[in-house]
């Protein structure tokens, strides 16, 4: 089993990446050093309740959420369901089968 600081550590990552923050903006959010968030992120330290659930209100998540290891995902996507995607200038369209699933402008390595 992991260590709870190993879990924090890739739900912070995984949770502000997610929301598009920075590491500045989160700590600024949630009223804590970047320093601090940074050595949080990177598996070390031993962070307080309160600093913990102050990153949680920042990040916008249930507390529950620190402690939950990454859950792959998996979409079927069948034949005839998935967004067509149409060529404006050329007779050509395709169906769409994943996206970022972090927003659009974001890189996203799937």
């Amino acid at each position: 089993m992991a260590q709870p600081i190993a879990l924090i550590a890739k739900s912070l990552v995984r949770e502000r990446t997610r929301a598009g923050l920075s590491l500045g903006e989160v700590a600024r959010r949630a009223g804590i050093a970047k320093s601090t968030l940074s050595q949080l992120e990177g598996g070390n330290g031993n962070p307080s309740l309160e600093t913990l659930w102050s990153l949680c209100v920042a990040l916008d998540i249930p507390f529950a959420r620190l402690l939950e290891p990454q859950q792959p995902t998996t979409q079927v996507i069948r034949r005839g369901e998935g967004t067509k995607v149409v060529a404006g200038q050329a007779n050509y369209e395709a169906i769409l089968l994943a996206a970022c699933p972090l927003g659009p402008g974001a890189t996203c390595i799937c």
